[in-house]
């Protein structure tokens, strides 16, 4: 069960950040050079947008499952465990058509490669 909840919240929690970049691609750039009224209207605009919307969602249910996480399991083990949430926005970077390296590639999977041997230590809390 735990896995299980632990899957979700990283799931969500990268969501989060899809949709939050979503919201923010569909806003346009800040308007830097514009009065401040502009810049407060813009950012209005983006934060209660349907994504940014679907983003806070998505965080606060990984905020949900993540405190009952830590409730059965040692941080030591799980936070590092949430950087396979990595992977999902690697993939959405090549969904976007952002400029996904090699090299961003090869970071990626020496964090996942990390997080292989962090498991082999155990999931529960004693």
């Amino acid at each position: 069960m735990v896995w299980f909840v632990l899957s979700i919240a990283i799931i969500l929690g990268a969501l989060g950040q899809v949709f939050m970049k979503e919201a923010m691609k569909l806003s346009g750039p800040i308007p830097m050079g514009s009065p401040s009224g502009d810049i407060f209207f813009y950012f209005i605009h983006a934060l209660f947008s349907i994504r940014m919307t679907l983003a806070a969602l998505s965080y606060g249910l990984s905020f949900i499952l993540w405190l009952g996480l830590l409730s059965v399991a040692d941080l030591s083990l799980i936070r590092p465990l949430m950087s396979f949430g990595y992977l999902i926005t690697l993939a959405y970077g090549f969904y976007a058509g952002e400029n996904v390296t090699f090299e961003r590639v090869a970071g990626t999977l020496l964090i996942v490669l990390g997080i292989f041997f962090i498991t082999r230590s155990g999931l529960v809390s004693s």
